[in-house]
């Protein structure tokens, strides 16, 4: 309820942060991520996928390019290792890579608020920061880097520093008035947004056209990793599909989706909306299901009907 009315703080400290940087830089990570970073511009952040040569997603990525061959990476805390193992693995040995995560700080500020209720406390006017920006600054005099962004759904900001100064920032962001969220909260929030974790929507064996972001796979570049293989697999059997429960039954993961009464798949996320009052889903199905579609989740022994809708469930407030 803060994110979405007010104001909240995610403590994501978890989330792996990597430096890459060397000539040509910017040329070989392009090589790799599903999307097309080389004419990014910089201090402009842009999301992308690691795929294997099968074409399933090791992980989504944020970029944010701070040079012209000078980038921070940040990844999902549970593939961190894996990650930077294949990036290392493709990347040209003269491209350096560093990791923060024996000193790092990060640290979400979100909800319609968040913008004024850190500009006190940030020396940059925000009003000039747009979506998907990045920039060095000061929060509480502590050097900074701040991007504007999220995971939520809502308007806020990013922002990512030494660990060691992390406690003096927490504590003024509480003191200017946001309210503390935990790690489920924001799970709640992403699924309202519709938008995937990995693990659940995004794995080593789907495409990105099963998970559905295949937007951010762009096969129009001549090369990277992963392309060939989507190349023949832009039509799957299966996809993800949002939906939501009509009744008061809670999906949840792994539960089973029932329609003309065989099972057809299973939710990859599912909880409780307290933005909307309803169940609410995500899951793998045939990619005959369409939305306006009824289907059925199997709740213990009891079959709640729900039907297929649009993502997000929540729309996105307005961000600049």
């Amino acid at each position: 309820k803060a994110v979405r009315e007010n104001c909240g703080v995610f403590d994501v400290s978890h989330m792996g942060q990597l430096n890459v940087s060397g000539p040509g830089t910017t040329e070989a990570l392009n090589k790799i991520v599903s999307a097309d970073w080389k004419d990014l511009p910089l201090n402009r952040v842009a999301y992308a996928l690691l795929l294997n040569e099968q074409g399933g997603v090791i992980d989504d990525i944020m970029g944010y390019r701070t040079g012209e061959d000078d980038w921070l990476v940040i990844v999902n805390a549970s593939r961190a290792a894996i990650d930077e193992v294949h990036f290392r693995a493709h990347l040209p040995k003269e491209i350096q890579i560093n990791n923060h995560y024996e000193n790092q700080a990060m640290i979400a500020v979100q909800g319609p608020n968040s913008a004024a209720l850190l500009q006190p406390l940030c020396e940059t006017d925000l009003s000039q920061v747009k979506w998907r920006d990045c920039l060095n600054t000061t929060v509480v005099d502590t050097s900074v880097f701040i991007a504007r962004g999220g995971y939520t759904g809502s308007d806020g900001f990013e922002i990512m520093f030494f660990g060691e100064d992390a406690p003096q920032v927490w504590r003024a962001l509480l003191q200017a008035g946001a309210t503390p969220c935990g790690l489920g909260a924001r799970d709640v929030l992403r699924l309202e947004a519709g938008l995937p974790l990995y693990g659940h929507e995004l794995d080593e064996a789907w495409t990105p056209y099963e998970s559905g972001v295949g937007f951010v796979a762009k096969i129009n570049k001549p090369d990277f990793i992963g392309r060939d293989a989507l190349l023949e697999k832009q039509t799957p059997a299966h996809r993800i599909r949002a939906l939501k429960m009509e009744g008061k039954g809670i999906p949840r993961e792994g539960y089973p989706v029932i329609r003309d009464g065989l099972q057809v798949g299973e939710v990859t996320s599912g909880t409780m909306s307290p933005t909307i009052g309803s169940g609410i889903a995500l899951a793998m199905l045939p990619n005959s299901i369409n939305v306006g579609d009824e289907v059925q989740v199997q709740i213990r022994n009891a079959l709640h009907p729900a039907h297929i809708v649009k993502p997000p469930f929540v729309a996105h407030q307005s961000r600049k």
